[in-house]
């Protein structure tokens, strides 16, 4: 029965196609726009400086580093992100990656390539996805991280390593409080085929940095297994 319906409604589709509408707003797409209007893609405006040098976090005025990276040591060598994670930008996040929404990886995996463009950062051998435990993937169905990465691969040309894996379920780290978030992730992670990055500059690609203590740990790792560098990409900045 419902293989019947199925077909019904592939046939009335192809007869009369759902018109596109935007996924934030529900206005209705003109020819050139897909997936997210011209409108609501303007509201996101990109981070601008003052920025720390380090973490990439918004400054009010042009310093160095934020108070966190003055405080504590980050393994990355520097983070950036395309914008706040708020207002337009945290609602695309969401319906991304708690609604399935997996069309939207090529809007925010294109802002951030934009970010790429614009950096003086040296050239990656690697493109490396931060990895869910295989229990959430499979409670989400995919890994936001890696849908993000392969956008972001197709447009550089930099191959992805899917060597980092997650061996230890975690708490989300928005419900933590800030001193619980490193102790949370303490052997987290784990690097397979250590001699595919040994002596290479990767790029870590993740949708959202918040405290830099998820990133951080997964710098670590990946420099104990032998990376020369570790930088950090993400969506959005918390």
């Amino acid at each position: 029965m419902r293989e019947k319906q199925n077909i019904t409604k592939l046939f009335i589709d192809l007869l009369f196609p759902p018109k596109p509408y935007c996924l934030l707003c529900d206005n209705k797409l003109t020819g050139i726009e897909s997936i997210v209007c011209e409108d609501c893609k303007n509201e996101i405006s990109p981070l601008t400086e003052p920025l720390c040098i380090k973490c990439g976090r918004p400054l009010e005025k042009r310093e160095s580093f934020c108070h966190d990276c003055q405080r504590e040591h980050h393994a990355f060598v520097q983070a950036r992100s395309y914008g706040h994670y708020e207002a337009t930008l945290k609602k695309l996040i969401h319906e991304f990656k708690y609604r399935g929404k997996q069309e939207l990886a090529e809007v925010l995996g294109n802002m951030m390539f934009y970010v790429l463009k614009q950096l003086s950062w040296p050239e990656f051998d690697y493109l490396v996805p931060l990895p869910l435990h295989v229990k959430r993937q499979r409670e989400r169905g995919f890994n936001q991280a890696y849908l993000l990465t392969k956008v972001l691969s197709r447009e550089s040309k930099i191959p992805i390593f899917q060597g980092l894996t997650r061996v230890k379920p975690t708490q989300h780290q928005t419900l933590l409080d800030k001193s619980f978030r490193k102790k949370n992730l303490e052997g987290a992670f784990r690097i397979v085929e250590n001699r595919k990055i040994h002596g290479k500059i990767v790029l870590l690609v993740d949708d959202v940095y918040t405290t830099g203590a998820t990133a951080g740990e997964c710098s670590k790792c990946l420099l104990e297994a032998g990376a020369k560098a570790v930088y950090v990409l993400t969506c959005a900045r918390g």
